[in-house]
């Protein structure tokens, strides 16, 4: 699998240890830092930054750079929350080509229930927006988003290839193919308001038969 841009590591750039011993990291209070950056770029602020981080989260500047060395390190912190939330809880794969299915289509409906959502819809507006006012961010909004996102997905089917479940050339390739059947041109109708946003079944029904598809293509019988 090409990894040349395989995510970064969780909060990387993140202080280990704050400002010294006996200052140990307040998860509360970093979620409260996380969920305020989130909702910077959601609305669209032109100054996302730690200074307008702080004030939303309403806490001081100075306790910002105990949890993030600069503001690329926090927008790599929220887009590693902003990937595990299309992510979600996934479905042990225990061996089968059934358990393998079962997985894709888990995942399929986690990205499409988040990318469907008001909140998801609207997150995504802004994030594609800020990457392209913020060209030294756009990269990184990609890497450690949509192109994590194809990573995992393509994690899985190489794992089935390997146990000889599936055969394919191009497990990242297979991934993107499959991501984008998932997606099709509703993603985009969305973001444009062109079109209503399906219900669950509608949402499942769209994710298994592109698991389905891939799996057909890709059988060994």
């Amino acid at each position: 699998m090409d990894n040349n841009m395989a995510p970064a590591s969780k909060l990387s750039g993140k202080r280990s240890s704050g400002n010294g011993p006996g200052r140990p990291v307040d998860p509360r209070k970093l979620d409260d830092i996380l969920e305020a950056a989130l909702e910077s770029i959601a609305e669209g602020d032109p100054q996302f930054g730690m200074e307008s981080v702080a004030r939303r989260a309403g806490v001081a500047k100075g306790t910002l750079y105990r949890y993030f060395d600069n503001a690329e390190a926090l927008l790599q912190a929220v887009l590693e929350r902003h990937h595990q939330t299309m992510v979600g809880h996934l479905p042990e794969h225990n061996g089968s080509l059934d358990d393998l299915r079962t997985q894709l289509v888990a995942l399929g409906e986690h990205l499409l229930d988040f990318l469907t959502s008001e909140r998801g819809i609207k997150i995504m507006r802004s994030i594609i927006a800020h990457g392209a006012r913020h060209g030294e961010h756009g990269r990184m909004i990609y890497r450690d988003g949509p192109w994590a996102f194809v990573l995992r997905a393509a994690q899985y089917l190489e794992t089935a290839a390997a146990r000889g479940q599936i055969q394919l050339d191009d497990p990242v390739e297979s991934a993107e193919q499959l991501i984008g059947l998932w997606k099709g041109s509703l993603i985009t109708g969305l973001m444009m308001n062109g079109c209503d946003v399906p219900d669950s079944a509608a949402r499942r029904r769209r994710v298994e038969r592109g698991v389905d598809l891939l799996l057909r293509a890709h059988s060994r019988s």
